[in-house]
This record gives structure tokens, sequence and C-alpha cells, in this order.
């Protein structure tokens, strides 16, 4: 059977399933009403133009937030998404988990890149990254990228949590007093030892959950990789701590990844298919889908409305008490500075009038990563790719019992730790010093592995990608024109840092224990290149050319 007509099985499949919370009816105060009433209505045919809040941004926090304020069955609420239904315009690719990297490729190439759900930022020439230019996702969708990407479910750590109140002079954002809405958001069910396996113990801290929590589902795939027992092995070999898992506070050692999905169903759960439902409830919220949001509208200093534009209608939407900006790490900024709210030299560069002038957009700090692949001596995710009978069995199961390959994103344990002896000592005072500057339980390196491989491929891979997770490089972005349509500029500056990337030359050769210790690789790497013997600058320079941010 084709790859394309099992696709076409899987969303149809997908589609059963999802339709009738999108499109049939919905309990809204005690009856049962049409979705549609949820939806607004651009340009002078619509009614409501007038509401409590104004939300830029459908995405990961947006619907949350917009979910948490329609708790109150008084407040009404609106939802400014340029993007639409991922299950419309992606198929099962943001649905189906082993299938969400077939949309982060970071070649800026435009045919690489879906322009129904992705803004198609690319990035300026990377000078810590050899000079390449990057497609740097980010979801135009409603739920944004949690209906992209892995789905993988952590928390930070403790002192990351206390460092940012301390930053900020406000307790509120301690680990102490985010948990309990950390718990709130989760409904959380533990892993199905009947399918995954009665030989497989999958450790997890129950205590980090609530029994009431909810809308957002987070359980464990029904796929156990076979790759796992090989990377037990490996941390082990290398005296990681077990844990059990990571959205306790604590991210030193390894253990098994919680993922953001349907218990039953195996397909992936975001914050639309999980927070909005839940807002659909209330008959006064209000989502603006395919809409762009081209300027937050002032009194003085005081934020009145937003100016938007669905399909080149142009109109307003009038916030009584607050616009709250939540349009990505990227569009957020760039919001900001079309309205007026950033800094001055840039904002005069496109004829702009200043309304506040704070350092918007600058101190971009982003993690890049480093993927070595080899073949693999046990089946993987890898053969999806490329071997048609391994893809069909795949979906039989996925079909009849949500189970196999297709209900996990291609791995199940990650490992975080600082850099230890004896590649610590070959850092710098200057380097130690600067990761000093992080919170003392704050990890410096996430591994993270994957049963992936190249494109087409037909039999195992093993992808090792160990992250820098001490960002000590800072980026920028600016404005191309004062219209939000048009994409900013973005200098991430990635892996510029001298102690980021002595970090990296020791993260590879940590990297060579690790890997013999699974025994899990016959052969060479295969994607990197660096030769046994390498000098610490050929390695670096080997990196350089193939890290991603």
């Amino acid at each position: 059977m084709a790859i394309g007509k099992l696709l076409t099985w899987l969303s149809i499949a997908s589609a059963a399933l999802a339709a009738p919370a999108l499109f049939g009816e919905n309990q809204v105060e005690g009856s049962n009403g049409p979705v549609g009433t949820s939806f607004g209505i651009p340009g002078p045919l619509g009614e409501e133009r007038e509401f409590d809040y104004v939300i830029i941004g459908g995405g990961t926090a947006g619907l949350t937030v917009a979910a948490r304020l329609s708790e109150d069955p008084n407040v009404a609420v609106a939802v400014v998404e340029a993007g639409g239904f991922y299950e419309l315009t992606d198929g099962n690719h943001s649905q189906i988990p082993a299938f969400y990297s077939k949309n982060f490729n970071q070649t800026p190439v435009a045919d690489t890149i879906q322009p129904l759900i992705d803004w198609g930022y690319i990035t300026e020439p990377q000078t810590g990254l050899a000079n390449r230019r990057f497609h740097y996702s980010q979801g135009k969708t409603l739920s944004g990228s949690s209906g992209r990407n892995s789905n993988i479910f952590t928390r930070g750590t403790v002192g990351y949590f206390n460092r940012w109140a301390e930053l900020v002079g406000d307790e509120t954002w301690s680990w102490e007093n985010v948990l309990p809405y950390f718990k709130k958001s989760v409904a959380f069910t533990p892993p199905n030892e009947e399918k995954i396996g009665a030989n497989v113990s999958i450790p997890y801290d129950e205590s980090a959950y609530d029994p009431s929590g909810g809308p957002l589902h987070v359980t464990y795939s029904n796929y156990y990789q076979p790759m796992n027992p090989g990377l037990t092995q490996g941390f082990e070999a290398l005296n990681f701590t077990a844990q059990e898992g990571f959205v306790s506070g604590k991210m030193d050692g390894y253990g098994y990844l919680a993922v953001s999905i349907d218990p039953e169903t195996q397909i992936k759960d975001s914050s639309e298919t999980a927070f909005m439902t839940q807002a659909l409830n209330n008959t006064k919220f209000r989502v603006f889908k395919n809409t762009i949001a081209k300027k937050i509208m002032f009194e003085g200093t005081t934020a009145t409305g937003v100016q938007v534009e669905t399909a080149g209608l142009s109109y307003m939407l009038m916030a009584k008490r607050e616009v709250i900006v939540s349009a990505g790490v990227t569009r957020s900024p760039q919001m900001l500075m079309v309205s007026g709210i950033g800094p001055r030299d840039i904002l005069a560069q496109q004829n702009i009038p200043v309304i506040v002038d704070r350092n918007v957009g600058q101190n971009w700090q982003d993690h890049c990563a480093f993927e070595f692949q080899y073949a693999m001596n046990v089946p993987g995710n890898a053969a999806l790719e490329g071997n048609d009978q391994y893809l069909q069995q795949a979906t039989q199961d996925f079909l009849t019992d949500r189970t196999g390959p297709l209900t996990n994103w291609g791995g199940d344990i990650l490992g975080f730790e600082k850099l230890p002896a004896p590649y610590r000592d070959a850092l710098n005072q200057s380097a130690l010093d600067d990761l000093a500057t992080y919170p003392a339980d704050h990890p410096e390196i996430e591994w993270l592995t994957a049963s992936h491989g190249p494109k087409e491929a037909t039999s195992s891979y093993v992808t090792f990608t160990p992250a820098v997770l001490a960002v000590i490089s800072k980026g920028t972005m600016g404005l191309t024109s004062a219209d939000p349509a048009d994409n900013p500029t973005i200098n991430p500056n990635t892996f510029s840092s001298p102690t980021e990337q002595a970090l990296g030359v020791q993260i590879f050769k940590r990297l060579q224990e690790f890997v013999n210790a699974t025994g899990l690789t016959t052969g060479p790497e295969l994607k990197v290149g660096i030769p046994a013997g390498a000098s610490d600058a050929e390695i670096l320079e080997g990196i350089k050319k193939t890290a991603l941010p």
C-alpha cells in the first residue's frame, strides 16, 4: 500500500474522532448548541465587537489563558489567531505522534515549509553555526506549536522558577506557587501496561498531578521503543540517577517521558483540543481564526483594543479590561513594536510613532542541538519513512488497537546533567563563571535520543541529540516593515558564545562514551562525520557545520 494512501486512511480515521468536538454540538450553559456560535464573524456582519479581554494569539498560552478567563460565564473573551484548525490544514502530521517531525525541516527553502500552519521564519546567517540560515518553526494555527511539536511533557526545576520570582520581584512565580496551577491544568493517566507490555515498568511521580486536573491529557505512549533497554544501560553506565520523569522540579538524571496525548485515542492533545474545547462552553467566548492582529490601539499608554484583518477586511475588537499579547516568542515582540512599544531607533526606521521606548525584541536566547546518527540493531521509527510494509503494519496497529510506533513520537527516555569530570576540567574559568550564573539545579546538557534516521529510510537508525541548555549567547529581532503580516528579521546569534562552544566540544566527547555504553549502534556515525582522534578545533568545526538551533 502506498504511503499516501495510508496517510489518507489515517486522516479519515483521525477526522472522525475529532469532528464531533470541533464541528458538532457542544454543551453551552446546560443545553446543546452549535459550535459555530463560538467563532467570530469578521467585519460589519459580526455582532460582538467589545469584549472584556482581547487575546492576540490562539497558541499554547493564548488558548490556555482564554479558557481560564472564560470559566467566569460573565466574562467575554476574544482570541485573535492568524491560523485555523491544524486538523484541516495539516492532515494527520499534527495529530499522529510519529509524524510530528514532518513539518520541522530547518532548511530555509520555501517548498519545505508548510505555509498553512507555519509562519515561515528564516534566520539571518548564524556566525556560530558556520554562517548558515535556518527555518525557524513557529505554529501559525490554533494551538500554536503545541499542535505541532513532539508533545514531550516536562516542567522546569525548582531553582529555575525561584530565580524567575527573584528576578521579577514576585513570589507568585516561585516553584511552590506555580506548582498548584501546573497540577490544575493536567488530567494525568498512568501508562497502559496492558498495551505497553506487562514486563515494562515506567516510573512516574503521581504526586506531581492532581486527580481533578485538566483539561490537558498527559500520559504515555502505548508503544515501548525497542531501544529503551540500551539507553537505560547507557545512562546507568555513565552514572545518571534514575528519576520518576521530569515534572517534579528535578532535572538531574534520566527518566521516561510523559507526553500530552489522549490516553484512549493516542492522538496528540494541544491547547486547541484541550483548553479551547473547554472554553466553547461559554457563550461569551469568541475565536477569530484566520485573522491577523495588525495593531494594538492605545489611549495614551492604555491599550483599548486591537485592529485586526480577516481576508483583507479590517475592523476593530475593543477591550474593556485588557489586551493580552500571547503571540509567541517572535510574534509578541513584533506586535508590540509595530504598535509603538519598542526601541526608538528600530521603530523610527519604519516610521512608527513611539508610545513607550523599551528594549523589546532584544536579548533573544535559545539553545542549539547536535544530531549524531547511527544505524541501529533494533527496530525504530525511522523505517516509517521508507518501508511501506513496516508503515502498513504500524497503521493497522494504530487503527485497530491504538498501539504500535505511530503512537510514539520516536523516543521514551530523556536525560539531563551538568557536565561532569573529567570533561568539566577542560573548561576555563571564564566558562565556569558563565555556567555558575544559572541556578544550581539547572542542567547544562539535555540528552535526547530518538529512533529517527534519514528520509526514506527502510531500516533502523538512532539519532542522539544532545543540546546545550546553558545558553550565554544573546540575539535580536527587528522589523522589515510596520505591517505585522511581514515577517521580522531574526538573529538568535545561536552558539556564538565561547562558553557554549567549549561545552559543545566536551559534549561530543561525552557522547562517544554514552553511545558505546548503549550497545545500540552498528557502524560509524553517519551525519556529522567527525573522525576519531579529532582535535578540539576540528570537533568544534564539525559541530558548527551541522548543529541546529
